[in-house]
């Protein structure tokens, strides 16, 4: 499954209990738009590419001392195409090595971040002595650019409307796999991905919206009883959902600190049932001993639900029927 990215999950968490700045603002629009266009292509490549190919989406390697996040991996045959994507609008030129988009040119070359990842793959597969191409594929996904490649280049460069035709071609390429083991190879060099450096000023901490956030409408509008969390927009959600959720919402917001109780119930406000609130951390989350005198806060992962309890989702699904519990 397709992630968003850490800083995204962190702005739209933020813009639901705060008012955004005008960079905020613009950083979780670009990344909303980015995230869609990502799971555009992965419809893509399940629609377009046929045959025994293997997809890596959104990986962090490190090869030594560099670090490179991945969009895409497609593994077909003996050749390993690493897909970088963009959502960028509007008409980009490539001449003598130099980006320009509206007659300006770029500070930095669109090119780098995908020649760095080809550079650390091909060390990797040579360290393990495996004959393996690798190319790179930059995509823009937004329709509403245009590319101009005017210099001679390695990279496969395609537009939104040239990846089903890109796709179809590998289709015809020989599948036969030497190193089936190939992806077993790539994750022994997977790391975490990268978390946000953005925090709350002490001020915007004070001021946050406090309670259980509906999932449905994004208010604050909610009532507990024995079993549920009724929203005045009609949602209701299971109270263990309903909890954990929000207990994972303040670890993304405050992903530098570990879980604790003191700052949870701050973040619950008001309306918070503490007593239910340790029920639920002692449940599903991993207390850690932090100090000699053995005060307990529980691992804080910095991830949404969806995200932290990834494993155990089919566990939850099955708590809804305590919706219907008197």
């Amino acid at each position: 499954m397709r992630k968003k990215s850490h800083e995204l999950q962190w702005l739209e968490i933020a813009g639901k209990r705060k008012q955004l700045d005008e960079e905020e603002q613009r950083a979780l629009l670009r990344l909303q738009r980015g995230f869609l266009g990502e799971q555009q292509m992965d419809k893509l490549v399940e629609s377009f590419l046929l045959g025994k190919v293997t997809i890596i989406d959104d990986i962090t390697l490190q090869y030594q001392s560099v670090i490179v996040q991945i969009d895409k991996i497609l593994i077909v045959g003996n050749i390993v195409y690493i897909i970088d994507m963009k959502f960028y609008q509007g008409n980009y030129i490539l001449q003598n090595n130099s980006w320009q988009r509206g007659g300006k040119k770029l500070p930095t070359n669109i090119l780098d971040q995908l020649r760095r990842a080809v550079r650390v793959l091909e060390n990797i597969f040579k360290e393990h002595q495996m004959d393996v191409q690798v190319r790179g594929v930059l995509v823009f996904l937004n329709p509403d650019s245009n590319i101009e490649i005017k210099d001679n280049i390695s990279e496969r460069v395609l537009t939104f409307n040239e990846i089903p035709s890109w796709l179809l071609e590998l289709n015809k390429q020989a599948l036969e796999e030497r190193y089936p083991h190939l992806q077993s190879v790539l994750l022994q060099y997977q790391i975490e991905a990268f978390r946000t450096k953005r925090q709350l000023t002490l001020d915007e901490e004070k001021h946050l919206q406090k309670g259980i956030c509906c999932p449905r409408c994004h208010q604050f509008k909610t009532r507990q009883n024995k079993h549920k969390v009724i929203c005045s927009c009609g949602h209701e959600e299971v109270k263990a959902i309903a909890y954990a959720r929000t207990i994972t919402e303040y670890g993304v917001l405050f992903h530098d600190r570990e879980l604790r109780l003191k700052g949870l119930k701050n973040f619950f406000g008001k309306d918070l049932q503490e007593a239910y609130l340790k029920y639920i951390l002692h449940k599903y989350f991993i207390a850690i001993q932090s100090t000699t005198k053995k005060r307990f806060g529980h691992e804080n992962k910095g991830l949404i639900f969806d995200y932290w309890f990834e494993d155990d989702m089919e566990y939850f699904k099955r708590l809804e029927h305590r919706k219907t519990w008197k």
